[in-house]
Formats: C-alpha cells, sequence, structure tokens
C-alpha cells in the first residue's frame, strides 16, 4: 500500500513537471495554427516560420553574443578565483567566497532591481552591456565552484615536477595546470552560456529598446498570444539547453580531471 501510494504521488510530481514540456514539443510540430490535441497534421511548418522571423532572430543574435562574450568573462575571472580559493590562504577568504556565492543564492528579481538601482545610481546606461555584466555577475559563481571543484582533484604532483624539470609558475599554469582541469573549464563554460541564454528576470529589468534578447522577445510575443512559432523556438532552446548540460555534467564529472 505504501508504495503503491508513494509509486503515484512520484509519478503526479513528474507529470506536472514535465507534461507541460513535452506539450510545448509535441504542439510545435502541429501544422494547424490552433493548437489542439490530438494532433492531426505533424510538420515543421512553425520551425521554417521562426526563421524567417527577423526580430526573432535579431533577438537570437543578441542572446549569442551575450552569452559568448559573458561565458568567456565568467569563466575566466572564475578561474582566477578558483585558483585564489584553492591555492592561497588569505585574510577574508571565507567573505570572499560567501561574496562570490550570493548572486547564486538571491532571488532573481532582487539581482535585477538591485542592479538596475545601481546602474541608474551611478549613471550606467541600460543596454546591450548591462546586460552582459548581469549574466556574468549570475555565471561567476558557478563557474568559480566548478573550477574549486577541478583544482582540488588536481594531481599537483604534476606541477611540483614540471618546477623540478626548470619550469616557471607561468609556464607550470600554462603548460600543466589548465591541461589538466580542462575539461572541468570547459564543463563551466557550458554552464555559464546554458545560464545566460535562458536568462530573463535580470535581463528583463537591464534590456533597452535596442537590446533585446531571446527570452525578452518571447515574453513580448507571449504578452500578446501564444503562437505555435513560440513553441518552436521553445523547443529548440530546450534541446540546446539539454545538450549544452549534458556535455557540462559529463566533462564536470570525468574522471579524467
Amino acid at each position: 500500500m505504501t508504495r503503491w501510494v508513494l509509486g503515484t504521488f512520484t509519478l503526479l510530481v513528474y507529470a506536472m513537471v514535465y507534461l507541460p514540456i513535452a506539450l510545448v514539443v509535441i504542439t510545435s510540430f502541429n501544422q494547424d495554427t490552433i493548437t489542439t490535441l490530438p494532433i492531426e497534421h505533424l510538420d515543421t511548418r512553425w520551425y521554417a516560420e521562426l526563421f524567417q522571423d527577423t526580430k526573432t532572430l535579431q533577438s537570437l543574435w543578441t542572446s549569442l553574443q551575450v552569452g559568448i562574450v559573458s561565458t568567456t568573462v565568467a569563466t575566466m575571472l572564475g578561474l582566477l578565483s578558483a585558483l585564489a580559493i584553492v591555492r592561497h590562504d588569505f585574510r577574508g577568504k571565507s567573505l570572499f567566497m560567501l561574496l562570490t556565492v550570493m548572486p547564486m543564492l538571491a532571488p532573481g528579481i532582487i539581482m535585477g532591481v538591485s542592479l538596475l538601482l545601481f546602474a541608474r545610481y551611478i549613471g550606467f546606461q541600460t543596454g546591450f552591456v548591462a546586460v552582459l555584466l548581469g549574466h556574468v555577475l549570475l555565471s561567476l559563481p558557478y563557474c568559480t565552484f566548478i573550477l574549486i571543484s577541478s583544482l582540488a582533484r588536481f594531481d599537483r604532483s604534476l606541477e611540483e615536477a614540471a618546477r623540478g624539470l626548470g619550469a616557471g609558475e607561468l609556464s607550470v599554469l600554462w603548460r600543466v595546470t589548465l591541461p589538466g582541469i580542462m575539461p572541468g573549464i570547459i564543463g563551466a563554460a557550458l554552464f555559464a552560456f546554458t545560464i545566460s541564454i535562458g536568462e530573463f528576470v535580470v535581463s528583463f529589468f537591464l534590456t533597452s529598446a535596442g537590446t533585446t534578447t531571446l527570452p525578452i522577445r518571447i515574453y513580448s510575443i507571449v504578452k500578446v498570444g501564444i503562437t505555435p512559432e513560440i513553441n518552436a523556438v521553445s523547443t529548440l532552446i530546450l534541446v540546446a539547453t539539454l545538450l549544452l548540460s549534458a556535455t557540462a555534467l559529463s566533462l564536470t564529472w570525468s574522471k579524467r580531471n
């Protein structure tokens, strides 16, 4: 009896989580304009129309630009932070780690409002750079802690061997340490890009008329009405996010690292 109740409860929870996602994916292949079930004619019409929508494509390009740049910056800063935390003892280390993790714990709306107020206080214009900085701030904690994990598992005897052969500190970092933790670096970058490409709340507060990311574009379309085109773009984002997340997890948990 207990197993039956727990099994039913588990199925209900999974249904509530995954059934709406499955409906979005399935209905994206519906040929008809009005979404109905069961689907009578499967088609890729809405995917074709999606790639002819210049506003949506421009929003996708903006999201990719923000994602690539913010991923690069967040990964580099995360690597420096992780090296400082793992390799050095310094005063205020606990406070430094707490401040690093805070953007990951703070609610998105609080982060968005705070960044908007701070930008206005210092006279900084909202737009591409503001969105970019917001995404770096959100991604940085994840990159830092992934790279802390990679550095903690790295065999430091390899670095000692390189130093014993006469290599300098920069040479050891570039030719021994970084190649050794490369799966972790790539995993951190993929996590950062995944966070950036789907980020809505912070982008909503920091965006401007000329800077519209894909999630903001989807929100503006949904306000008017849900179309099958939205289901198509949502499906593409879902697939990309799942692939990036799976790759990042695989690299982060790699036995080699």
